[in-house]
Parts: C-alpha cells; structure tokens; sequence
C-alpha cells in the first residue's frame, strides 16, 4: 500500500513537471510571434498558404501558374507545388482559413506542433530508455533551447516537418511492439514525406535499426508500410511525372539532387549559401549585425548547448559498450542519416534544426546522469551546474529570440496598414495579366464584409526590397484583400492609362539605406526622384518606420492625386 502510494506520488510529480516543461515550450514559441518580422521562406511559404496557389511573383523562379497563364491549369498542376510538397502549405492554408492572414496566424501551426513535439519527444525517449528523468531532461532542452524555439516560431515547413517525424518516430515503436498498427506507421511517414523532402534521412534510421534488431519474420508488414507511404506520396510523383514531361526536368528540388537544367529557375541559389563546411559556425556560433544590434539568422544552438551535445554522445558511447541500448543506436543513426543528407543540400540553420531530437536525447542523457550523480561530495554541485546550464538555455533563447531578434520594420509597417484600414474595404478589386490570379483574387474579394466600408485606396511602393516584404506586404493585399499595391513604374502606367484616380487614397512605401534590399535592385533610383518630387509638393512622411537600434526602415506618404 505504501509502495503504490509512493508510485502515485511519483507519478503526479512528474506530470507536474512535464506540464510545466510543456507551458514554458509554449510561452517561448507564442510570446511576441505577432510583432516579428518574416525572414527568407516564412514569407513565401505563408503568402502561397493564404491562396493555396503556387505563385512568387518573380521572373527568376516562375510555375505552371504563370506558363499557363491564358490556359486553363492542368489537373495535375495542383497537386503539388514547383519546389515543395503540398502538405504543410495546406495545414497552414487551413488556419488562414479560419482565422483570417495574420503574422500570428501564419505562425501558430508551428506554435501548436512546437508544444506538441516536445510531448511526443518525452514519449519517445521514456518509450526508448524507460528512464523518466532522461526524458523529462530530454523534453525540457527541447522546449527551451533558442533553435528550437526559434524553428516553432517560424511560418516554414520545418517545424511541422519536425512534429510529423517525432509523431513518425512514436509509431514506429508502437508498430516494433504491435506489428498490426503497420498501417499507423506507414500513414505517419506519408506526412513527412509530403510535408518536406529533407525528412527522407528518417528511413535508412529505420532500416538500418530493424536490421539491428535482426527481426526476420514480420517483413511483410515493413514493406506494406513503406508502400503505403508511397502511395500517400504518389500525388507528388504524378505531379513530377507530368512536370518533366512539360519542362524536361522535375520540380525544384529533384531536379538539384538530380543535377537537371532548369531554365525557368535561373535565380535558385538558396542550396549555396550555407554549404556543408560551415556546419560547426553554424550550429555554435553566429556573427551578430552591429548596425542593427541583432543577430541574424537567430537558429543557432550556441557553443554551451553543443558542448553538452558533444559530452552526451561521448558519454552515451561508454553506456552503449556496457548494455548496448537500443536507444542510443537509433539515436546515433538519426545524427548519422541527417549529416549525410546535410553534406549534400548544405548547413542552412533550419535544415540543422532537424538535430533538434537527437541532441536534446544526448544533453538529457548527460543531464540525468549528472543530476544522480550519487557521491554527496559532488552532487549538489553537479546539480546546481545543470540548473545553471538549463538557466542559460532559457536566457540565450529569449537573447536571441526576442532581445537580439533582427527588426527591419516589416512587421511595423504590416500592422500600419492594419490599423490604416481597419474596419474598410477596397472599394475596387484590381486585375492582372494573369487569368488564374485573377480568378484567385476575384475569390478572396467575395469575402469581404458586406457591412464595412469601401474606400479607393491605392498602395504604391519601391520594388527594391527584398522578396519577403514584396509579398508579405503588397502582394498579400493585392491578391487577397483587393487593394491595388503598384510598385513605381506601374503605378506611373496607371496614371497615364486614363482612368480617374481623383478619389483614391494614395500610400507611397519608400525603403531606406537599412532595409533588406533586393541585392539586384539596390541601386535602383526612381524611388529617389518620386520622393523629392513629393517633398518638393510640400509632402511629409505620414509615417517613418523605425526598426532595431531606432533605424528608419521605412517612409509612409499619404496623398491624393490633387497632392501631387
């Protein structure tokens, strides 16, 4: 009786602590998401969620949208996209859905997954060692490390490829113990499959690992899993299938693995700029941009927490020649398959994030190990240095995430046009020259608020920015909220074209010498004179937007055409 009372005490503080563990994963991936800029795919990958359409408006990277863009669609053009799988663009697609395009709602999936990732680690890892204190440490880097927090702030596919992977990881166990959920397994691994290429590294772990365990007699059951996952990733392979025969090669990134021309993608040079060699600069350490006082990009694990990893997987050598944990081998093969996989397609910090499980597996492996250190001369100070380290676990990630995290005024001037028409509509929907657009904004424009105002407004904007501002700001509300967003030399079109703009609201955005420039655009000076012109009319900026260290970003003028 006293022993399951005590088993019951046990139970409850440890349901304590993982809930705690899971409130502080929240808090560090939900606080402040709202006021945060969008860097590199966040942006893309959210703005193509809001419509679910596969469009970039760039001439460097064009899709099917724009080659058939006075055609009709082929059927099978919408079943994947140029350079990704569908899915995690569809789980996204769902909450803009529901809860209308926000910073916020672009970024809660990954929120919720972020929080539900670290749960499933716990799971996995007490699955795997049968060690709560292991687990628990496991779960608690996870939730807190500034990566890992950073990565499940982020509108991108890796964060949900994160959380189907972990939720892969968590079947494949159960189906080791229960060959009949097989079919649970192969379902799972379709998701990462059609969530993101780079999760491929996964399977060779699980073949290599039921290799290990020299199961001979349930084949079958593996092969009908990794069938069934092949046929959940069949739309994307139809969708290859035609794409090569249209164009030659296959979509973005298999045509990279595969060393294919692609004409239409001339400017695809992401694969490049965070080649393997600069693996360790980027897991430890990170160049901070003194001009701004940030850091960026901000999803480095830092030198103290990769010194932990290193300790954890020296040590989990030593633990593995005396019991041979089944564990440990899987965790080892996860690093192995993702480093090969990382020696082809480059160290970019949210391809490193993918380490996130196995180095939380290894620090907590380091971390339990010191905190039952049994000697009593040495205990209290072991403990109190894993205390101290998982305090500079929290205080590195909210330096990083919120104190030092990069703010080039996107965000600020996102929530100016929010705030500037708040409670109106565009009393017009503008048009392009491509009919599906057309079609996508005339959509969106059919869910406007009967009882809201209308108003003729008129964005115009320097188009020497940077892709993420480009279709974050502008193109969003040109295609989904049916407010006109002309960049310079179009708008001076429209003008001479003939139509009466003497009722439109008119909203010049002017970059700064701060901003994130498009690097082929930055000396672009036809902004320049437009703005002299508005000053020499008597004109000043509505509205300065200021980033880090107080730095305009951007300039807001506000007139009409009589203004100007």
């Amino acid at each position: 009786m006293i022993a399951k009372y005590e088993n019951n005490t046990n139970m409850r503080k440890i349901r304590i602590i993982l809930f705690g563990i899971l409130i502080l994963a929240f808090l560090l991936r939900f606080w402040g998401v709202w006021g945060q800029d969008l860097f590199g795919d966040e942006a893309v990958d959210a703005f193509r969620a809001i419509g679910y359409v596969d469009y970039l408006g760039t001439s460097f990277q064009t899709t099917p949208l724009e080659w058939y863009k006075s055609q009709p669609l082929p059927w099978w053009s919408k079943l994947s996209f140029h350079d990704l799988p569908p899915l995690g663009i569809l789980i996204m697609n769902f909450f803009f859905r529901v809860f209308g395009d926000s910073l916020l709602v672009a970024r809660l999936p990954a929120i919720i997954v972020g929080v539900l990732s670290a749960y499933l680690l716990y799971l996995i890892v007490k699955k795997l060692f049968e060690d709560e204190a292991l687990a628990l440490f496991s779960a608690l880097f996870f939730a807190v490390n500034g990566a890992l927090v950073w990565v499940f702030r982020l509108s991108m596919l890796e964060p949900i490829l994160l959380f189907f992977i972990l939720l892969n990881i968590h079947l494949f166990l159960q189906f080791l113990e229960n060959k009949r959920k097989w079919w649970l397994w192969g379902i799972s691994l379709g998701l990462v499959a059609l969530t993101k290429y780079t999760g491929v590294f996964i399977v060779p772990v699980y073949l290599t690992y039921w290799t290990y365990k020299t199961i001979r007699t349930d084949w079958a059951y593996l092969f009908a899993a990794l069938i069934l996952a092949l046929l959940m990733f069949s739309p994307v392979l139809v969708y290859n299938f035609y794409l090569y025969q249209t164009t030659g090669h296959f979509d973005l990134q298999f045509a990279y693995v595969f060393g294919q021309e692609t004409p239409e993608w001339t400017g695809s040079v992401g694969k490049t700029q965070a080649p393997f060699p600069d693996l360790w600069r980027n897991l430890a350490v990170q160049r901070w941009d003194a001009k701004t006082n940030s850091i960026f990009p901000v999803g480095y694990y830092g030198i103290s927490a990769m010194l932990a990893i290193l300790a954890g997987i020296v040590y989990s050598i030593f633990v593995f020649a005396k019991n041979r944990s089944k564990g440990i081998l899987f965790f080892w093969l996860y690093i192995f398959f993702l480093t090969l996989l990382l020696v082809k397609i480059g160290s970019a910090h949210r391809f490193l994030t993918l380490y996130g499980p196995a180095f939380a597996v290894f620090v907590g492996f380091l971390s339990a190990a010191l905190w039952s250190f049994k000697k009593s001369k040495w205990s209290y100070a072991l403990k109190a240095l894993m205390i101290g380290f998982f305090a500079w676990e929290i205080i590195h990630s909210i330096n990083t995430n919120f104190i030092r995290y990069p703010d080039y005024g996107m965000a600020k001037l996102d929530r100016y046009f929010e705030e500037e028409f708040a409670g109106k509509e565009s009393a017009v929907i503008p048009e392009s020259d491509n009919s599906h657009l057309n079609d996508l904004t005339y959509k969106f424009a059919l869910r406007k608020s009967k009882n809201a105002d209308r108003e003729l407004r008129m964005i115009v904007y320097n188009d020497n920015v940077a892709l993420p501002t480009l279709e974050w700001i502008f193109y969003r509300r040109f295609f989904y909220h049916s407010t006109p967003a002309l960049y310079l030399e179009n708008f001076y079109k429209a003008l001479n074209s003939g139509q009466d703009y003497g009722k439109f609201q008119f909203y010049f955005v002017q970059s700064t010498e701060n901003t994130i420039l498009n690097p082929f655009k930055k000396d672009k000076t036809i902004a320049l004179k437009f703005e002299s012109y508005l000053l020499s009319k008597g004109l000043q900026p509505e509205k300065i937007i200021y980033g880090k260290n107080g730095l305009p970003m951007f300039r807001v003028y506000k007139f009409t055409i009589f203004d100007i």
